[in-house]
């Protein structure tokens, strides 16, 4: 099957892409409002504000995360025509590594498919911020083996 959307990866762990000044949640709860807030905005289909939510809270460099944002617009607009509309969202599950990793999982609901969103929070000594988040077409992901 023909991939239908580009996996969108934002991956943190160069040294050259921290940002060292990344606003921090306080508990795992902001951590889930705030992941609620960009899947409200992604199940609306508004790609940038979806971005524009989470980017206070990222640990990789604004510039990496405003490519990341405009190749998710403009895969966005090609997926439109596969798959239809965003028409929601819905919280899958969510898993902790000790005591410092969290991971989120949703789906955007879009008309004829299902797009998987991962959200991983590290806890840093000043609070959780965003380490790595991504989406994109592989549905499987969303299935344990």
């Amino acid at each position: 099957m023909r991939a239908l959307l580009p996996t969108t990866v934002v991956a943190l762990f160069a040294a050259t892409t921290f940002n060292v000044h990344a606003d921090t949640l306080k508990n795992e709860t902001e951590v889930r409002q705030l992941a609620d807030k960009v899947m409200a905005a992604a199940g609306k289909g508004q790609t940038d504000d979806a971005y524009a939510a989470m980017t206070p809270y990222t640990l990789t460099d604004v510039n990496t995360l405003d490519r990341a944002r405009l190749g998710a617009r403009t895969s966005r607009m090609q997926l439109e025509q596969y798959i239809g509309g965003s028409v929601g969202y819905e919280f899958i599950r969510s898993e902790k590594v000790g005591e410092s990793l969290l991971k989120l999982v949703y789906i955007e609901k879009a008309e004829k498919q299902a797009i998987p969103w991962q959200f991983i929070f590290y806890r840093t000594s000043s609070g959780w911020a965003l380490s790595n988040f991504s989406n994109g077409d592989n549905i499987n992901s969303l299935f344990t083996r």
